[in-house]
């Protein structure tokens, strides 16, 4: 850093910053100073040059802006808060003189080493004392933890083995189906899907996607999955109960749209997951469907079972390089 010596000047002596030095020499009559890279040099400077070596005073008396600008960049030095002792910035204490005796107080001795080294060292003082109320630690509560009730089965007709069905009033089979992923839409994604049809029934089903590993590649495939399955076991009326409101819409709303266009979206882009939309499209007219909306992690006991069965069968996710 540099430093200022003032052998002649308003008070001579080594200042920190420019500015300092500037208030010292400016419109000063015969004023002398140059700028060193170190205090040795700064000092022989002031030895040579200046009447006696020292730091003088004018007879001009420093006033309160002088002395507050004393204590800003020019009295920073190195401090620690340990007791160990670090290396700072030599001020040699030099006193200033008046000229000559007199009862004024222009004629008073005005010891800036001493000034300074005094703010020094009472700013370390107040570093090492400790600061009050840092003794208490405030202590963030986390949020309780949710817990969600899982609703008991539908009021239907009851899942009463391995191989029978929940229906309800309209003798609709129910079954929920989900898509899991983590890391979706990164690198290293794994995904999977959940087919529910009830506790301990012998066509659920957990499994990994195939082709791309996305959240709704899951919930398209485990639809898919159900419509296979029903089709299988002589099922001709289904209730497919999904927490995806992309899918519902998917086939409801934008397929008939998609088909027409070549599997194409407005845009003329083509449908991301065209071929899992196409699998799905081919079987979903073999039975009467119904698609019904259920909302994720409310505590609906097919769809937290169907939610876990997807994200372990995300867990068996292999990527393909």
């Amino acid at each position: 850093m540099p430093f200022y010596a003032v052998a002649k000047g308003r008070i001579s002596g080594i200042f920190m910053n420019w500015g300092d030095c500037e208030a010292q020499v400016k419109g000063y009559s015969g004023a002398r100073f140059k700028k060193f890279n170190t205090t040795l040099e700064a000092q022989e400077f002031i030895s040579a040059f200046s009447d006696s070596g020292v730091l003088t005073q004018s007879k001009q008396k420093p006033n309160s802006a002088s002395l507050t600008s004393l204590s800003r960049e020019d009295l920073k030095r190195p401090c620690s808060t340990s007791t160990q002792n670090t290396n700072e910035i030599a001020v040699p204490k030099k006193k200033v003189k008046s000229k000559q005796n007199s009862s004024s107080s222009d004629d008073e001795i005005f010891d800036l080493a001493t000034i300074i080294e005094n703010k020094l060292n009472d700013i370390e003082k107040r570093l090492k004392e400790p600061i009050k109320g840092v003794d208490k630690v405030k202590t963030i509560q986390k949020a309780p933890r949710r817990t969600v009730l899982i609703e008991p089965l539908g009021q239907g007709k009851p899942v009463g083995g391995e191989n029978d069905f929940e229906t309800d009033s309209d003798s609709f089979v129910q079954v929920y189906t989900d898509g899991a992923c983590s890391s979706n839409g990164c690198e290293g994604a794994r995904a999977g899907l959940g087919v529910y049809w009830g506790n301990g029934h012998r066509l659920n089903v957990s499994e990994p996607v195939s082709g791309r590993a996305t959240n709704n590649c899951g919930e398209i495939q485990a639809a898919t999955k159900a419509i296979r399955q029903a089709l299988d076991n002589g099922v001709q009326k289904l209730t497919i109960n999904t927490d995806s409101q992309f899918l519902i819409s998917s086939v409801t709303k934008w397929m008939p749209g998609w088909k027409r266009k070549g599997w194409k979206l407005k845009s003329g882009e083509p449908v991301k997951n065209e071929i899992d939309f196409k699998e799905l499209d081919s079987i979903q007219n073999k039975l009467e469907i119904k698609w019904n909306y259920v909302k994720a992690h409310q505590g609906v006991h097919g769809n937290e079972i169907a939610d876990q069965l997807a994200k372990a069968g995300a867990a068996k996710y292999i990527n393909k390089v």
